[in-house]
């Protein structure tokens, strides 16, 4: 394609004249041509994105890689297989510690959830009663006045049929316009009481509300009451020092732990296996968590009006409220991935 061509179509939509059957290929040609280089620059940046992706990927497999053949060559010396399976049992001990307190905390909050509901939907009742009472009340009196004038105005019909003659055409007339006006009446009563009905109609149609979300002070009882399960949960293994072994495996590696010979490990497990046991077999003592919300209720306090978890200082028991076991500052230290579960 060249200048002369270029000009001669140009002169030829100048003069009117359609395009070309060429013409049309060549600019469906030109278009296409667009089309498939915009296309092609999109997958080849979706190229270079996944190949960085790649990269990335290979980078970690080759770190836990590195980590699996060195826990490999670890565990292959027989002098730290005993810490080893201690540092994984105490790890199993922290999570299952972990799964009991998400449990009661997702029971709770379900439970809090449902009574909000509940409360709720009759505060809607109630006021859908209230509304209906006033809408029917104001539907009965427009009944009332529509039947009235609708009496009346047949009675006025009669009126005006017995009155014959000439000499009752001014009582004629004077109840002629009497009836008119009323038929005005008569008609606006009832298009108030179709309104009314249809009024009616949408308040008792009108759904109940959605619920969005538990309010905050329901937040905030769920997290007293997980606080509390904590607690009960660490004084379930803090005695034996089991809560602060088990954290520490969050903290260190297995490289990095010592807990002592091999026959101060063995006692150990069997710690461990007995205080698993007590977790499994054992439902949460309801009545115990009941007893350290009310106490954590009186003595918590929160950065923010808006905020649901209370400070770390005003929640943290003493030896003397946590029976006697010298407690652990449970949110501070984050016992039992506790963070993980605290509504927001």
């Amino acid at each position: 394609m060249n200048l002369r061509d270029d000009l001669r179509r140009l002169i030829a939509r100048l003069a009117g004249r359609s395009p070309s059957a060429e013409d049309e290929r060549l600019v469906a040609l030109f278009r296409n041509r667009a089309v498939l280089k915009k296309e092609l620059s999109a997958i080849d940046d979706d190229r270079h994105r996944l190949l960085d992706r790649l990269k990335l990927q290979e980078g970690a497999t080759m770190r836990v890689e590195e980590q699996i053949a060195t826990l490999e060559a670890y565990l292959g010396r027989p002098e730290e297989g005993a810490k080893c399976l201690a540092y994984f049992q105490l790890k199993g001990l922290w999570r299952t510690a972990s799964k009991r307190l998400e449990k009661f905390s997702g029971e709770l909050t379900q439970q809090q959830t449902d009574r909000e509901r509940r409360q709720q939907l009759s505060e809607f009742d109630r006021g859908k009663r209230a509304r209906l009472a006033d809408v029917d009340r104001e539907l009965v009196e427009a009944r009332v006045l529509a039947d009235q004038l609708q009496a009346e105005q047949k009675l006025a019909r009669q009126q005006l049929a017995s009155l014959s003659g000439f000499w009752n055409y001014f009582r004629r007339r004077k109840l002629e316009e009497a009836i008119a006006a009323r038929a005005q009446r008569v008609e606006a009563a009832l298009t108030d009481v179709t309104d009314m009905a249809d009024r009616r109609h949408a308040v008792e149609s009108d759904p109940p509300p959605v619920f969005e979300s538990l309010s905050l002070e329901g937040r905030r009882a769920v997290n007293l009451a997980v606080i509390a399960c904590a607690e009960w949960l660490y004084e379930r293994l803090a005695p034996g020092g089991l809560a602060d072994l088990a954290r520490q495996t969050t903290l260190r590696r297995v490289y990095e732990s010592s807990y002592g010979n091999a026959e101060q490990c063995g006692a150990l497990l069997g710690t461990i296996a007995t205080a698993l046991a007590e977790i499994d077999k054992h439902a949460v003592d309801l009545v115990d968590v009941k007893a350290r919300t009310d106490r954590l209720r009186r003595t918590a306090v929160y950065r923010g009006e808006a905020d649901a978890i209370p400070t770390q200082d005003s929640v943290h028991a003493t030896g003397e409220a946590s029976g006697g076991v010298p407690a652990a500052n449970l949110l501070q230290e984050e016992y039992f991935d506790i963070y993980r579960v605290l509504l927001r």
